[in-house]
């Protein structure tokens, strides 16, 4: 896949899809400190442009052809440590949505925070991307279950030509870990293949992972890891005290487990607590802020899922803290766009959503009958290399014309089309439901009154108010 990138900041997202197996052929942003920092870790094919001025880059992003535009336009309209207020920063969203139209990869990924999702700059960027063909995954997830250490709550919404709504939730929902990453398992973490190449101070990394760039190769490089090697000094001191300071945004708490996750990065993260927060600290601090660990940037850095030795620009600590804040983390990042990539060249196919099997024995078909009209229907998906179409006419057509499906029998290819018929059919009516919210409060109803062993006929006849049912029924 050939993607490009917008919004490209430090580089994290470009990082975390090129290591997916992305190949990311061209990266823009407005700040020059992000992309000389863009162009020194990940490549020489950033360009800084102002993306408001649509016109200055569909051009030539157009002549690219890629396959996808990925990109996390401004949050800070949105976020929750700011004001709210959508201005400029929130019309970058709608910018990123013209520039997709016109453009129209079959694929775009955006990144945002949560609050986005209900914003009036997304409302019109949907319209856009809806009216040019569109259907979109919408996902809300949490960092600290993508790897990094962190409980960074973010939307992501993925799109791709043609597709029914939902095509990609499943996947993404399949990938998050069990438990959430803790700073410990970051900065006690050992890897089987890591290798020791002596620093020139102590304040460098000597310990670097196969998955990292490492620095010069020297003639004292590459010596075995020595007995008892002590992980660096600030990682020590902060496994050792065992808690950490994040300055709340919101009346928060203060002081962090190491056996928990860090809360989101912002870009007064790395500051100390004040004489303000030690007078009235929040009463959910387990220690005294005052004698936890402080975090060094850099560790703030690896939070955030930049390696070690990533470089970054002679400027201000405020605005290195920024460039990291705005970062999308590159393991989460990494995640997605290899999920993205085994879609796109068919690997896997999105799971069945909500209850078909329940909709189809309630329309007469046994469970075995159920099960086996399922079945049909992941069968039929692999045909279509994991497709899912808006229209059940293309659907059924394009399955029509794989390789595969011409070879089977007759009675065997009209079991897949009716599947596929029968899964667009519940599609419809739960999507007409749910636009419905009495309709769906009935069906809530039938469902506990079902399970509570209430008898069809008394639950009709409550929701239909009827004298003679007994009042506890309607309250069930």
């Amino acid at each position: 896949m050939r993607a490009v990138e917008l919004f490209c900041g430090a580089g994290g997202m470009s990082r975390g899809f090129i290591d997916a197996g992305i190949d990311v052929i061209r990266a823009y942003d407005a700040w020059t400190a992000a992309v000389e920092t863009y162009r020194r870790n990940v490549g020489g094919h950033v360009r800084q442009a102002d993306l408001a001025d649509v016109l200055s880059v569909v051009p030539e992003i157009t002549a690219l052809t890629p396959d996808l535009i990925f990109g996390g336009p401004p949050c800070q309209d949105y976020s929750t440590a700011g004001k709210r207020i959508e201005g400029r920063n929130a019309s970058l969203t709608v910018a990123f949505a013209i520039i997709v139209a016109t453009v129209r990869p079959e694929w775009f990924v955006m990144e945002n925070v949560v609050r986005a999702h209900k914003s009036e700059a997304w409302t019109k960027a949907q319209q856009i991307l809806r009216r040019a063909g569109y259907g979109f995954s919408v996902s809300k997830v949490n960092a600290a279950y993508y790897g990094v250490p962190q409980n960074r709550r973010r939307l992501l919404v993925v799109g791709r030509l043609g597709e029914r709504d939902g095509f990609l939730e499943s996947a993404i929902a399949s990938a998050a870990a069990e438990r959430p990453m803790t700073l410990r398992d970051l900065f006690e973490a050992k890897s089987p293949d890591a290798v020791f190449l002596p620093a020139r101070n102590g304040a460098r990394c000597s310990v670097w992972s196969a998955d990292e760039l490492m620095p010069t190769i020297r003639s004292a490089s590459g010596r075995p890891l020595p007995e008892g090697y002590v992980a660096h000094s600030a990682d020590a001191a902060l496994i050792q005290n065992g808690y950490i300071y994040s300055r709340p945004v919101r009346a928060g708490r203060g002081v962090r487990s190491i056996d928990e996750p860090f809360p989101t990065v912002t870009r007064t993260s790395w500051e100390r607590a004040g004489p303000r927060y030690l007078a009235n600290p929040n009463p959910g601090d387990p220690v005294c802020a005052s004698a936890v660990a402080q975090l060094t940037f850099r560790q703030i850095a690896r939070i955030q899922g930049f390696p070690e030795n990533w470089e970054w620009p002679k400027t201000s600590r405020q605005h290195q803290m920024q460039m990291i804040a705005n970062a999308v983390p590159p393991p989460v990042s990494k995640v997605v766009g290899t999920i993205i990539l085994s879609r796109h060249m068919g690997n896997d196919i999105p799971a069945v959503q909500g209850r078909f099997l329940e909709w189809l024995v309630g329309r007469g078909r046994s469970r075995a009958v159920a099960r086996n009209v399922k079945a049909n229907l992941n069968r039929a998906r692999r045909l279509l290399g994991g497709r899912t179409f808006v229209e059940p006419a293309l659907e059924i057509h394009t399955l029509e014309t794989s390789e595969q499906f011409q070879c089977m029998s007759a009675g065997t290819k009209s079991d897949l089309r009716q599947a596929l018929r029968l899964y667009a059919e519940y599609l419809a009516q739960k999507q007409a439901t749910e636009r419905n919210p009495r309709d769906r409060n009935i069906n809530i109803f039938k469902r506990a009154s079902t399970e509570v062993g209430v008898p069809d006929r008394m639950a009709d006849a409550a929701l239909t108010g009827d004298g003679n049912t007994p009042c506890h029924v309607a309250a069930a």
